[in-house]
C-alpha cells in the first residue's frame, strides 16, 4: 500500500496543472500518469518508459531578489531532476517550472509554466542544478532555459518522440536548435517545430475548425503535415503543405486510414471499418465527397503522399 504523507502533498498550483496535464493528454490520446509512486516526481507521459516530470513553482510573491538591473528572476536547484538522469534510466526526466504569484492556484489565463527537456536540465545548468530564467515581462523570459513557454507541443511532442525512439532503440531526434522566430533551422536531429506566427496563419486559412469533424476548439486541433516535417524539413513552414486537423482525424491520417485527392475528395482505406459514430459521420459518410478546405493543399504534395499509400489505387 502506498503511504501518502501530508508533507509529500503537491500544492493547490502543482495539482491544477497536473489537471490541464491530464485534459490535454486526453485530447491528444497519450498515456499519462500523475499519481505517481516515484518520490519528487509528478507526472509520466506516453507508454513505458515515457518521459518523467517534476513540477516546480516559483511564487512571484516572494521573489523579494533582483539582479543588477533589477529585473526579477526565477531561481531553481534541479537537483532531483539532475540526480535521476545521472541514474541512467531508459525514461527521459523533464521540468516543468510554474510561475504563480502564489501556491494556491494555477489559472492558464495569468500563470505561465516552462517546460524544461533533458538536454536543458543536464548542458544548462550548473554542477548542482542551478540556473536563473530571467523575467522580462509577463510570459516573457530569457536565459538558457527560457525556450518553451506555456508550449504543450512542445512537451507532448518530446513525449512521444521520446516513447517511439525507445521501442526502435535510437536516439532521441527531438530538435533542440529551434529558432522561435518562425524560420526552420537545420539540424543534425529530424524533428522540425514549426513556429507560432505560421500556426497562427494555418489556423486563420482553416477558419480555426477542423474541415472534416467541425471541430472548432482550439486545444483540440493540431497542424498536420502532408509530407512529413521529418523526412521534409524545407516543407515544415510551406503552407501548402499542411491542414488543420483534430487529433483523431490527423492521427487516423498519419496511420494512412483516410487521405483525399488533388481536388479535394476525401478517400477512405477500403478495408477501413469502426464503431465510432464520429468516424463514421466524418470518414466513411463522407467518402467521394468534396470538402473544398482540402484542396488548399499542393496537388503535387498530396500526389506524392498518395503514391506511398499501399492501398491507393487511383
Amino acid at each position: 500500500m502506498k503511504i501518502i504523507y501530508l508533507s509529500d502533498m503537491p500544492p493547490q498550483a502543482t495539482k491544477d496543472w497536473l489537471a490541464l496535464l491530464e485534459k490535454h493528454a486526453r485530447n491528444r490520446n497519450i498515456p499519462c500518469e500523475t499519481d505517481l509512486d516515484i518520490k519528487y516526481f509528478h507526472f509520466r507521459l506516453g507508454r513505458d518508459p515515457g518521459v518523467v516530470g517534476k513540477v516546480r513553482i516559483s511564487e512571484g510573491k516572494r521573489r523579494n531578489y533582483e539582479k543588477e538591473k533589477g529585473n526579477e528572476y526565477i531561481w531553481h536547484r534541479y537537483n532531483r531532476e539532475n540526480e535521476a538522469i545521472e541514474d541512467g534510466r531508459a525514461r527521459n526526466i523533464v521540468n516543468i517550472t510554474l510561475d504563480v504569484w502564489d501556491k494556491d492556484e494555477y489559472d492558464p489565463t495569468e500563470n505561465h509554466f516552462i517546460f524544461l527537456t533533458e538536454q536543458l536540465l543536464l548542458n544548462e545548468t550548473y554542477s548542482q542544478g542551478d540556473q536563473r530564467i530571467e523575467v522580462e515581462s509577463d510570459g516573457q523570459y530569457s536565459g538558457p532555459l527560457a525556450k518553451y513557454t506555456d508550449d504543450w507541443d512542445a512537451l507532448f511532442n518530446y513525449a512521444m518522440n521520446r516513447q517511439t525512439t525507445a521501442q526502435s532503440g535510437t536516439q532521441p531526434k527531438y530538435n533542440e536548435d529551434i529558432d522561435m522566430s518562425g524560420s526552420v533551422t537545420e539540424s543534425k536531429n529530424t524533428e522540425i517545430i514549426v513556429s507560432e506566427q505560421f500556426k497562427q496563419g494555418v489556423y486563420d486559412r482553416f477558419d480555426h475548425r477542423c474541415p472534416l469533424s467541425g471541430i472548432e476548439n482550439s486545444a483540440l486541433l493540431t497542424i498536420s503535415h502532408v509530407l512529413s516535417r521529418s523526412k521534409h524539413p524545407d516543407l515544415a513552414e510551406d503552407p501548402q503543405n499542411v491542414l488543420l486537423l483534430d487529433w483523431t482525424h490527423h492521427m487516423a491520417f498519419d496511420a494512412e486510414l483516410w487521405t483525399f485527392d488533388e481536388s479535394g475528395y476525401v478517400w477512405v482505406e477500403p478495408d477501413f471499418d469502426t464503431e465510432s459514430d464520429t468516424l463514421s459521420n466524418s470518414l466513411i459518410d463522407n467518402h467521394g465527397e468534396k470538402l473544398s478546405k482540402l484542396s488548399v493543399v499542393s496537388d503535387e504534395y498530396i500526389d506524392r503522399h498518395n503514391a506511398d499509400l499501399g492501398w491507393w489505387t487511383r
